[in-house]
């Protein structure tokens, strides 16, 4: 009888909302979604290959993108759509590769939305399930939104003038962000409340996101793991210098940018990212090199909207940017990883420093190169680190201490800091070694201390990584509930811990003070709140750079 008071529109959606296949209609079309398994009870929606621009091929290539045009039918949304081109020539690339994917645990109500923006050192990855597999964030009632964008010379190739402003890549991730706000409605996700989340060059283009005008709006709350716009390798300060290598490699011309970016177009997106691994000759350490094609600062004319017109440092100190809740940090080892590969792929590796300690100087404090302040940060690094002995293999874990610190751990302090001053900002250092450290597990790394994309491997099911079940008995587990609870409660709350909660040991994460990093948790078998967890390390880089740096991060 109770079926008769029931309107039929509602008891129509009530039945398509629990179809095994459901129809969801898009500003594009209609797309036909998955039901998944997340556990036992536990089922959730997935529809991958959604597209949401244009494909960026032809004359679109080195373009804004623009909203997909549509399409007719029922899209099927049971696999992904192809993953951007890249090195790794991935079997599933192509050059219309401007996709995205959504899990949802209802379609009804509103609910959190977390958009995660992949890494990969801005030439690698997509925001497949390979890597991105979201089955554990639905038992927290979020929607998770997962996004593939333009990589390598096709995402990130700049003229530094109006015929290529760059940045393509992170212009893509606006798109998709846009696209949030017209459709996640159907998918049960809530528009005024969008987390975005990225590790690496992704942790790189979500505070690119925060400081852009382009996403005001568009976003409410954002966490950055082991990468801000500070990091020496996230910023690519000259740009024409690659281009013009690119254009000679191919015979174009370097004076005229507009021939040489028409000239560009016509070539087959394979030979452009064949050649752009590799076309330069190694000047610097791997370590403390600039990624060829990365973001850059666009110019004042480009023709069309520009995502960044000025240096990160300049918008972040002048508070010209969306100030909302922040999460930054870095993983306690997190440059072993390529410390490790280096020393094996590099037999020169350790000579290299201790042949020109210059290279111990951070790029981003401009000290010049022979002088008596690179002699003297060089050589506080030497002593504070390693106790000024010549580096060798046996102090690969020493180093690898230092690298983290250059390369992740101090940028991220600095920046959130700054952004402190406006905003609510929590600080971590991840530091759990155990069954789910799955990058350091596939690299066969035996040394202590959590690597680069071990953070992620607690959050998402890294398929990629991952050769066999972890027992529900480990602790990992715990640890993943923990992570999990922690950054959704942020993304519903704006503050990762709002109450006293069990599962995250009734433990307090309290923001740092604007101007310091006075506060921070370490997320190890316990969580452990407090203090910075790398005080002692992050003041003796705060004591150099006052003594010793010039005109800071520009």
């Amino acid at each position: 009888m109770w079926l008769k008071v029931i309107p039929l529109a509602i008891w129509l959606v009530i039945v398509k909302c629990q179809s095994d296949r459901p129809i969801i209609t898009t500003s594009g079309g209609q797309v036909q979604g998955t039901t998944e398994s997340c556990g036992l009870f536990c089922t959730y929606y997935s529809f991958k290959g959604i597209p949401y621009a244009e494909p960026p091929t032809g004359a679109r290539r080195f373009t804004n993108p623009v909203p997909h045009s549509g399409w007719s039918g029922v899209r099927d949304g049971s696999t992904h759509g192809s993953t951007c081109p890249s090195p790794d020539m991935n079997p599933t690339e192509n050059e219309d590769c401007l996709f995205l994917n959504v899990y949802s645990p209802s379609l009804i109500g509103t609910r959190p939305v977390m958009v995660s923006i992949h890494g990969g050192g801005f030439s690698a990855g997509s925001g497949n399930v390979g890597h991105y597999d979201s089955k554990y964030f639905m038992p927290e009632d979020v929607v998770i939104v997962t996004v593939n964008y333009r990589l390598g010379v096709l995402g990130f190739f700049s003229t530094g003038d109006r015929s290529a402003s760059g940045n393509w890549g992170i212009k893509d991730c606006v798109e998709a962000l846009r696209w949030v706000q017209r459709n996640i409605v159907a998918f049960g996700g809530d528009p005024n409340n969008v987390t975005i989340f990225g590790q690496s060059a992704g942790g790189t283009i979500v505070h690119y996101l925060t400081l852009s005008p382009l996403t005001a709006g568009l976003i409410h709350r954002a966490i950055t793991h082991s990468g801000s716009a500070l990091n020496h390798w996230s910023f690519q300060p000259n740009p024409r210098l690659h281009a013009n290598r690119l254009a000679t490699a191919f015979g174009l011309s370097t004076t005229d940018t507009a021939a040489l970016v028409a000239g560009l177009k016509q070539v087959p997106y394979r030979d452009l990212v064949a050649l752009q691994e590799g076309l330069y000759g190694p000047d610097l350490p791997m370590l403390v090199r600039t990624i060829d094609f990365s973001p850059v600062v666009e110019p004042a004319d480009a023709p069309e909207p520009i995502v960044m017109g000025r240096r990160p440092i300049d918008i972040i100190e002048d508070g010209s940017y969306n100030a909302i809740p922040l999460i930054a940090g870095f993983t306690d080892m997190d440059a072993l990883m390529f410390t490790a590969a280096e020393a094996v792929i590099n037999p020169g590796f350790f000579e290299a420093y201790n042949n020109n300690p210059h290279f111990l100087v951070p790029s981003f404090w401009n000290i010049a190169q022979g002088s008596s302040e690179s002699t003297a940060v060089s050589q506080a690094f030497r002593q504070y680190y390693w106790q000024g002995q010549q580096l060798s293999a046996a102090l690969l874990l020493e180093f690898s201490v230092f690298m983290t610190d250059y390369t992740y751990a101090y940028p991220q302090f600095e920046m959130a800091k700054r952004h402190a001053l406006r905003s609510p900002v929590y600080v971590y250092q991840f530091s759990y070694d155990g069954d789910l450290n799955l990058a350091k597990h596939a690299l066969g790394i035996t040394l202590p201390g959590a690597v680069h994309t071990d953070d992620l491997c607690y959050l998402f099911d890294v398929r990629d990584l991952n050769s066999g079940e972890v027992p529900q008995t480990s602790h990992a587990i715990t640890v993943r509930n923990r992570m999990l609870r922690l950054w959704t409660n942020f993304a519903k709350y704006g503050n990762p811990t709002p109450s006293a909660d069990a599962l995250l040991q009734n433990v307090i994460w309290s923001p740092i003070n604007g101007g310091t990093v006075n506060a921070g948790l370490d997320v190890g078998h316990d969580l452990v709140s407090g203090t910075n967890p790398i005080a002692s390390r992050y003041n003796q880089w705060v004591d150099l750079a006052g003594r010793y740096a010039n005109n800071i991060f520009r």
